[in-house]
């Protein structure tokens, strides 16, 4: 048998070596080519990142929480994600994306399923679960559930073996010394053979922490619009939005077919002699009474499907929805009736002199005083209740006053 020479194995062998080393190095420069094309890609993303979330803090807490999800996707990707936000200790779902039982997820509902987003909610820190642990650094403040042997907290559905899932809070500082407020929480969740890497999760709190102050703003923006929708005083929904939902209820209605209703009634009312109590009582006791004539009239609107709202001093008004005219006069009657038997006095105490109040009332109705071809019927509808409500004053007060004559053979 024929041996090499030793200096041409060992030839041999370092060629092997650098053909190995070569190797190695096309494979590293081909990671890190990867790695960098991967960081550009995110850097880019992350620069539009802000941006895109501030302006979602002007859109409603909804629009805001989906434009969340939609970055996320972008930088982190998900097979499910999740954006929930806390209203009153309650989380509630703000937007989805993904399939399976996500289709029977409906956004504003209450959440209460013991999952991971409870756990993360309760101690205001990011959380990962799965079927193998995650390890995350440290530093990046993750918690891995699956270490966790008192953590029995899994995903939103399904088993902790078949996914991976994790869970971000939405943070927002409340001082010095203070745990901060989680306000929201961003889901995702992965099968169990795409586990999340050490860049995701840092990616996934960079987002986190730009997403909080969008949401923030958004329910902040949310709360103003509730707000700005009603009378301070009455609680009752102010004129613009009392026109506006009208408008809405009527046009709705319009072209419907078929056996359902159509009707809207309308009632317009003006409290009878109200100035002379407010300017002998004062302006405070007249607050007063106009916030129990309101609690009187919302209870009416809500019997009768509708809504009410304060025009204006002391006149307010009520939409009744799917009332025909007989049963619209009738609930304004009752109304009627329940505010003259009520005694006022007992709002200022004990030994107030006998204060009673009563209301005018206009009754009008929609497809009837109405018909379906009008150009602006909502607006018309609240030119003859007011008309019908100044009616009942000139002919006495303290009644209820409609157009007669009018029936539904005029549509």
């Amino acid at each position: 048998m024929n041996h090499l020479p030793a200096s041409a194995v060992v030839a041999a062998i370092a060629a092997l070596v650098a053909a190995g080393i070569l190797v190695w190095q096309f494979v590293e420069i081909a990671l890190l080519r990867r790695r960098a094309l991967d960081a550009e890609r995110r850097f880019d993303l992350l620069q539009h990142l802000a941006p895109a979330l501030t302006a979602a803090s002007a859109e409603s807490t909804f629009a805001a929480c989906a434009r969340i999800l939609d970055r996320f996707l972008s930088l982190v990707g998900a097979q499910t994600l999740l954006c929930f936000y806390v209203d009153d200790d309650r989380l509630k779902l703000g937007a989805k994306a993904g399939a399976g039982y996500v289709g029977f997820l409906r956004e504003g509902e209450d959440y209460a399923g013991g999952a991971i987003v409870e756990w993360v909610r309760d101690r205001a820190r990011a959380a990962i679960v799965g079927p193998n642990p995650s390890n995350p650094p440290v530093a990046l403040g993750v918690t891995d559930l699956v270490r966790e042997t008192s953590a029995l907290a899994g995903p939103v559905a399904g088993s902790r073996d078949r996914v991976y899932a994790l869970a971000v809070p939405l943070l927002r500082a409340r001082g010095y010394g203070i745990r901060s407020e989680v306000i929201g929480i961003v889901y995702a969740e992965r099968g169990r053979r795409e586990p999340f890497s050490t860049g995701d999760l840092s990616t996934a709190l960079t987002i986190a922490g730009l997403a909080a102050d969008a949401l923030a703003r958004a329910l902040f923006a949310d709360v103003l619009r509730r707000e700005s929708a009603f009378d301070p005083l009455t609680r009752l929904l102010t004129p613009s939005t009392f026109r506006k939902k009208l408008r809405e209820e009527i046009e709705a209605r319009r072209f419907r077919m078929g056996a359902q209703s159509r009707d809207v009634g309308l009632l317009f009312i003006d409290t009878d002699n109200f100035k002379q109590w407010n300017d002998t009582l004062g302006h405070a006791a007249g607050d007063r009474v106009l916030r129990a004539l309101a609690e009187a009239f919302n209870d009416i609107a809500s019997r009768g499907g509708g809504f009410a709202g304060r025009n204006g001093g002391d006149e307010f008004c009520i939409a009744l929805a799917d009332r025909s005219k007989d049963a619209s006069i009738s609930l304004a009657e009752q109304l009627r009736e329940r505010i003259d038997v009520l005694d006022f006095a007992a709002l200022f105490g004990v030994g107030a002199r006998p204060i009673k109040i009563s209301i005018s009332v206009g009754v009008a109705h929609f497809p009837v005083d109405v018909t379906l071809h009008e150009a602006q019927p909502a607006d018309r509808l609240l030119e003859l209740a007011d008309a019908n409500m100044y009616a009942a004053k000139r002919l006495g007060r303290n009644r209820v006053e409609w157009k007669r004559g009018m029936s539904a053979s005029r549509i």
